[in-house]
């Protein structure tokens, strides 16, 4: 799977929430937190956005020129990652994320991008996606 700069790019992440305000290089440091939402919520909000769901987590979201699939992992009453992967433009990705998680502030959330393990927070993460 490519990781260039094209918008067009497959790309294969697990995203965390948001960091705490005031720790410095939080997505550096290896103490990501869950996201601060209950997994039925977020079924909830991703059926306004017509995406695929199952009991289990597994979502999917497509269109003509997007395609993001995976797995919404919850325990102890809030989502404590997403495992996604696929490819869209930068607002395809920013969409779902705001739709799982509820917020629509998520530039601070932490992103790993597999399989290299590479931590970025999502706005770092979207800029890649922009190129």
């Amino acid at each position: 799977m490519s990781q260039s700069s094209n918008p067009l790019s497959t790309f294969h992440i697990h995203v965390y929430g948001p960091v705490a305000e005031g720790i410095a290089d939080e997505t550096l440091s290896g103490r990501q937190l869950p996201i601060p939402t209950t997994f039925e919520a977020a079924m909830d909000r991703l059926e306004q956005l017509s995406a695929l769901t199952e009991p289990d987590g597994s979502i999917a979201w497509s269109g003509p020129d997007h395609q993001l699939v995976g797995m919404i992992y919850d325990a102890a009453g809030q989502i404590q990652y997403l495992e996604l992967r696929g490819h869209g433009s930068p607002t395809h990705w920013r969409t779902l994320i705001q739709s799982i998680s509820g917020f629509a502030k998520i530039d601070r959330f932490s992103i790993m991008i597999l399989p290299l393990r590479q931590w970025k927070n999502f706005q770092s993460f979207e800029s890649l996606l922009s190129g």
